[in-house]
């Protein structure tokens, strides 16, 4: 003896059980005190209850998930089409199953249906990004409880529990310290002050890359208006582009906390300029100066730009501008005169340079097949900086055009 009862019988539509005895069974059998009834005694197709609670879903999506098919035949697949069941789920246990059966063949998908999927596991990735920001978070905040008891306890700097839980969760999840020490922040950012953003990750419409975008934009507002800014951009966030989003969360940033935007921009620009090379994934490589004043980059970009288009207008030098740009910009960064490239007596026109050629006009190793007196520039000696009028680029609203707004 077991010590155990089972509950026996069939179980049909007939049976006399009020709410209290319902209670009551659940309650022994969570308790050990009585077993389930084998799925012999029990008539009719059986329900999973791991696929949640199905009170609200559409009985078409129910048919197709506990009808005679069962997950995974053609009325589970059709619910993924345009403006079906599964079409709107809400990321939960019965959309997981019906895209795991639906992935498992997606050749017999409809390219209708095969979006619908494609959607569902979209929905499915912002829910598991939610759960990683919840518990991120967690984590975020017992270590600076730690820090903190440290902290008052005396501990040296250095030396405090939970003083770099960046990099603590760096190691557990095989990623760099800035990484980690970001997600930290726009966990604590969506958990503490963006219950709208947080909501819309857990319904499948937001992902991370939006919330981190919102998460920082509001990080510098006051609570009154980093909640204002919550509701208005998990609104818009799902229908907007990662660069749109950032574009109208920068507006919004501008417009309810200006001062500490031109402070965050100032200090910036004192602490962290600098040029900075980075190896490109085809092998290449590039050269950029980070935090430069905006006049500065424009006023570069303009002579840049001006040297390039002389050049392109030489005749000597095909391509697309793009590339002439790029020569430029090398040839001022080396302390050489790109206008020196254009010979004195115009040449005739090149042969096209096959590719992997050093020469761009002669196809030949300009060091050895370069006559004297050659328009290529000697590094050892450049010329002076060409005076040459900027490019100034106004743009205006067209509401502030017509007097429909007033944005400058």
């Amino acid at each position: 003896m077991s010590g155990q009862a089972v509950v026996s019988g069939p179980f049909s539509d007939d049976d006399d059980f009020d709410d209290g005895h319902f209670e009551w069974l659940v309650r022994e059998i969570e308790a050990g005190r009585l077993l389930p009834p084998p799925e012999s005694a029990i008539e009719g197709p059986a329900v999973s209850v791991s696929l949640g609670d199905a009170c609200d879903v559409d009985p078409e999506l129910l048919a197709a998930v506990c009808g005679p098919g069962g997950l995974g035949g053609q009325a589970a697949l059709a619910a993924f089409g345009e403006g079906r069941a599964a079409d709107a789920l809400r990321p939960d246990p019965i959309l997981a199953a019906l895209t795991a059966q639906a992935v498992s063949g997606p050749a017999c998908l409809t390219d209708d249906e095969l979006i619908g999927v494609l959607q569902a596991t979209r929905r499915l990735a912002n829910l598991v990004s939610w759960q990683q920001t919840l518990v991120i978070a967690e984590f975020a905040r017992r270590r600076q409880a730690q820090f903190e008891a440290a902290k008052a306890a005396g501990r040296p700097v250095g030396c405090r529990d939970g003083e770099f839980p960046g990099e603590e969760l760096a190691m557990e999840l095989v990623a760099s310290g800035p990484y980690t020490s970001g997600r930290i922040d726009t966990a604590i950012e969506l958990t503490s002050r963006l219950p709208c953003t947080l909501a819309g990750m857990q319904d499948g419409v937001i992902d991370l890359g939006r919330a981190c975008i919102i998460a920082a934009r509001t990080h510098s507002m006051s609570e009154a208006d980093a909640a204002y800014a919550d509701r208005v951009l998990a609104v818009a966030a799902p229908g907007l582009r990662l660069d749109q989003l950032g574009r109208k969360a920068e507006a919004l940033e501008k417009k309810l906390a200006p001062e500490a935007v031109a402070e965050r921009k100032k200090l910036a620009r004192e602490l962290d300029q600098r040029v900075e090379t980075r190896r490109e994934e085809s092998g290449n490589a590039y050269l950029a100066g980070r935090e430069l004043d905006v006049s500065d980059v424009f006023a570069s970009e303009a002579y840049i730009d001006v040297l390039a288009v002389k050049l392109r207008s030489s005749g000597l030098f095909a391509g697309p501008i793009g590339r002439l740009r790029a020569l430029v910009f090398t040839d001022l960064t080396q302390g050489r005169n790109p206008l020196d490239r254009i010979s004195a007596d115009p040449a005739p026109a090149p042969e096209a340079a096959s590719p992997g050629d050093d020469n761009p006009r002669t196809g030949r190793d300009h060091q050895a097949d370069e006559p004297s007196g050659s328009t290529w520039c000697d590094p050892a000696s450049p010329s002076g900086p060409v005076p040459l009028p900027a490019l100034i680029n106004l743009l205006v609203p067209a509401g502030t055009l017509l007097g429909w707004g007033g944005a400058p």
